[in-house]
């Protein structure tokens, strides 16, 4: 193969034989030529990224496994790049979501759990009123009211994302709170709070007569100093480090309650961060349980990041069904249609899922049943976790 005398690199002074320099890379189209030029080059990538998508996202909806098989078997060039594809709709849903969720306010009558366990929660009204209480059919009357006025709140917000889990969590929360005033006006050991009606047990609290919280850990008051959180497993460095950060909790509390759309958009914010680092743990899961399948840890990466994607998209659609419902006012003669198709929706996540299983990993039937009914387990609790922290980051990092 000849080549001209003047087509040389610049770089290394290497033949050149295509659009790149063979022995150090650089390619021969640099920034200084026509600017015209330069419009060309961004079209044609444009409309090829175009091409990709229009032959990637039919295939992501609607043929299980069929993107992750081709990308392993060594089909790429024709479909767009798996990270590129999640980190797309990974933004895009989240972004999506931060526009559908209405701005809300967290008022006296609101209580909020963020966290798994009774670890860490957010309590604005001092158990809603159930110290002031002396009967316990009193407590237990204010109770059902509680719980009609969520039943409706959650009735209303049904179509709004996350805010029924909120709400149900709040519900939880307050039926604890009403438990253990209970047990104090039974004079039994789970008797719990101190003279100024504050919760004892470890949390975050808010007193009734002040907008900034009050941070207990180990039943006593937080201080950096005298009663820090310490996390045994962790070095000292990254326990002082902790403990600043909680520090930043009560003035940023003070921050969300004048300015309530602060901590939603952080959590939005946060929560894709916080999936980026799911989805190696999840490719790690996948190696864990096809550990007898001679594949490489990418592959189930390449595995997971489609089937996150898949998910992501799927959102999408459904947030679309219901603004669509929102713009054309919800009329009567959609209602039916429209509540079938969120239904075929939600139900076709599973089975895709559990389909690409099988697709990709090829078990049988109760093999791929097992290790879906696993991996949908690891799931929801690697979420809830991702969840918690990502809500706590936001809190703490406003």
């Amino acid at each position: 193969m000849t080549t001209p005398t003047d087509a040389h690199c610049r770089n290394c002074g290497s033949p050149l034989y295509g659009e790149h320099c063979y022995a150090c890379g650089q390619p021969t189209k640099g920034l200084v030529r026509h600017f015209s030029s330069i419009l060309g080059d961004v079209a044609d990538t444009i409309f090829n990224i175009d091409g990709r998508l229009l032959r990637t996202l039919p295939a992501l909806l609607l043929k299980p496994g069929f993107l992750t098989s081709e990308y392993v078997e060594g089909h790429r060039v024709r479909y767009v790049s798996p990270v590129r594809l999640f980190v797309f709709l990974c933004i895009g849903t989240f972004f999506a979501a931060k526009l559908a969720t209405p701005s809300f306010e967290i008022g006296r009558d609101d209580a909020v759990r963020v966290a798994g366990t009774d670890a860490v929660v957010i309590n604005p009204d001092g158990n809603e009123g159930f110290e002031e209480i002396d009967t316990v059919d009193g407590v237990e009357a204010r109770l059902a009211e509680v719980r009609a006025e969520m039943a409706t709140r959650r009735e209303e917000s049904k179509n709004v994302p996350g805010v029924v889990a909120v709400l149900d969590a709040a519900e939880e929360q307050m039926a604890e709170d009403a438990r253990q005033r209970i047990d104090e006006l039974r004079a039994t050991p789970a008797a719990t709070g101190d003279a100024q009606g504050r919760s004892s047990s470890p949390g975050i609290t808010l007193d009734e007569n002040d907008d900034a919280p009050d941070l207990n850990f180990n039943g006593k008051p937080w201080h950096a100093e005298s009663n820090p959180l310490v996390i045994d497993s962790l070095p000292d460095t990254a326990n002082d480090w902790l403990n600043v950060q909680i520090g930043h909790i009560p003035e940023n509390w003070k921050r969300v309650r004048e300015e309530p759309d602060l901590l939603r958009n952080a959590f939005y914010s946060a929560l894709p961060t916080a999936l980026f680092v799911l989805v190696p743990v999840f490719a790690l899961l996948l190696k864990t349980l096809y550990v007898y399948q001679p594949r490489l840890y990418m592959e189930h990466l390449v595995s997971a990041l489609h089937g996150h994607a898949f998910v992501c998209a799927m959102l999408l659609v459904l947030m679309a069904m219901t603004s669509i419902e929102s713009l054309l006012g919800s009329p009567a003669w959609l209602a039916a249609p429209m509540g079938w198709l969120e239904w075929l929706t939600l139900l076709w996540v599973p089975a895709y899922l559990w389909l690409h299983l099988k697709r990709v990993y090829g078990q049988g039937w109760f093999a791929t049943s097992l290790n879906f009914a696993i991996l949908g387990f690891a799931e929801i609790l690697l979420l809830s976790v991702v969840a918690v922290f990502a809500l706590l980051a936001a809190l703490v990092w406003l």
